[in-house]
């Protein structure tokens, strides 16, 4: 069986909203609503939890760096000791994301599965 993320296949983000998952360069939890950042710069509220959308995007690239955010592995710049810094847009200036302690290991077994 083939991995979901080579069948560019929408993942339902809202009520009434789908986005393709190479589409989303992050996840940020506010409270009960979540806030998903997309690559061409623009910003989408939904009313539906982090949690939530972070189980449909399973099997793709994502994982969940801290409480409040989940990124995409594949807009990674440069990665360091706790934190790591996210390309914002395909133009735009990176973005410095913190890593919590506690997923430090399990973050450099997700982006490096040979070690």
């Amino acid at each position: 069986m083939k991995n979901t993320s080579e069948f560019h296949i929408p993942v339902k983000i809202g009520a009434r909203k789908e986005v393709l998952p190479q589409q989303i360069l992050m996840l940020k939890a506010d409270q009960n609503y979540t806030e998903v950042f997309l690559l061409n710069g623009s910003k989408i509220l939904s009313s539906t939890n982090l949690g939530t959308i972070e189980k449909r995007l399973a099997g793709n690239a994502f994982f969940r760096v801290n409480r409040s955010t989940v990124i995409n592995t594949k807009h990674i710049i440069k990665s360091g000791p706790n934190n790591l810094i996210l390309q914002t847009t395909k133009t735009g200036k990176s973005q410095l994301i913190k890593i919590s302690r506690r997923r430090i290991n399990p973050f450099l077994a997700f982006t490096n599965p040979n070690n």
